[in-house]
């Protein structure tokens, strides 16, 4: 009979993928372990997760934050029903273990879970913790943070700053020698991509030009805006590889001498992992503004830079990239700061942890 463990949690990359990445360690450190996702309708799991041959579960959920009194209470009912739905699952399922990733749809989950007794643990991203988490640690037994500037939010006898769990995929190649001739930029913004940053660099290339012969641009579009993006590159006679959606991180990341991007979690444990300068774009409607919290963890430890979107324009983008690029020794000197703060490792670290409170070996 397999051990279970439910993965409760979802709706964007920033949720699923350190998800997956505890998946994979529970999976593979030990025979007869079994992983089942709960999530949301809507979210990036339905698409993502059949890669992985993993169950996902569908939880009756919705946003209580930041809605106004219709929307709280119709959210209010639909969490009364995630938590009966959540009951009976987990009754039929009984897993040894409830982790919680954050973001609504893992709150009806972890409730269930202290009401019928069964061990918790939930997994911080950010900085700044999110809602959900701060009201599920009061009735989870551990809380694994990424950044121990987190930890005053929650009990501190319950804290472990390990880190964010990183796929295996994503490490994959992780000191390895890129080439040194040219110049890669990574244009990432998020999993779906993000058109301000598209429109951004596009506006940039004039700028660009005087290091063109040199460049060579790697773009995670979204799939919106993939064809105009492409286009764009090569209308202009930039070597450019554009692509809506990239799965082979590992690569591009290998490559990379400067990645432009949002600051979301699982991109600044993946941009501190491998070592890389970045110039950090957050996102400015993220709930309470946690994507520029996540940024100044990396620009006070001189491990990169920030443009704050209502600063953002092409020409203010190119003068970054210039300046990075003229800069070598500052350049190397920001990557080695990023690796500084990386924890590569943050996934065994956790799953330790939680055969520990397990009682396992």
């Amino acid at each position: 009979m397999k051990e279970k463990v439910v993965i409760a949690g979802g709706g964007t990359g920033g949720h699923l993928f350190p998800g997956i990445a505890l998946a994979e360690e529970f999976i593979q450190r030990k025979e007869g372990w079994e992983a089942i996702f709960i999530g949301t309708a809507k979210g990036l799991e339905k698409k993502i997760l059949p890669k992985w041959s993993v169950e996902l579960r569908i939880v009756p959920s919705a946003p209580l934050k930041g809605r106004g009194w219709r929307g709280k209470t119709a959210g209010l009912v639909t969490l009364v029903r995630g938590i009966f739905w959540s009951i009976g699952l987990l009754r039929k399922i009984s897993p040894k273990l409830v982790i919680g990733m954050g973001g609504y749809s893992s709150g009806p989950v972890l409730l269930a879970a202290y009401l019928l007794g069964i061990k918790s643990v939930i997994q911080e991203q950010n900085v700044l913790p999110g809602f959900t988490n701060r009201v599920a640690s009061k009735f989870s037994q551990r809380v694994f943070l990424s950044w121990a500037e987190g930890a005053k939010l929650f009990p501190i006898e319950k804290v472990r700053v390990t880190g964010n769990p990183l796929r295996r995929e994503v490490l994959e190649g992780r000191g390895g020698k890129r080439e040194e001739t040219g110049f890669t930029l990574f244009i990432l913004g998020g999993s779906r991509g993000a058109i301000t940053i598209n429109r951004t660099m596009i506006e940039a290339l004039k700028s660009l030009e005087v290091i063109k012969g040199e460049l060579k641009i790697i773009h995670q579009t979204g799939e919106d805006d993939y064809q105009w993006v492409k286009s764009e590159y090569e209308g202009r006679g930039f070597k450019a590889s554009v692509r809506p959606f990239i799965e082979e991180m590992a690569v591009c990341y290998r490559e990379a001498h400067l990645v432009v991007c949002r600051a979301g979690a699982t991109t600044m444990a993946e941009l501190c992992a491998w070592g890389r300068a970045s110039l950090l774009i957050p996102y400015p409607h993220a709930t309470d503004d946690h994507q520029r919290k996540n940024a100044q963890i990396l620009v006070k430890e001189g491990a990169g830079r920030m443009i704050l979107e209502e600063d953002l324009g092409g020409e203010r983008l190119a003068l970054e990239i210039l300046s990075i690029h003229q800069d070598r020794r500052g350049l190397e000197e920001m990557e080695r700061r990023a690796a500084s703060l990386g924890r590569p490792d943050a996934a065994t670290i956790v799953v330790d942890e939680c055969y520990r409170l397990l009682g396992l070996s």
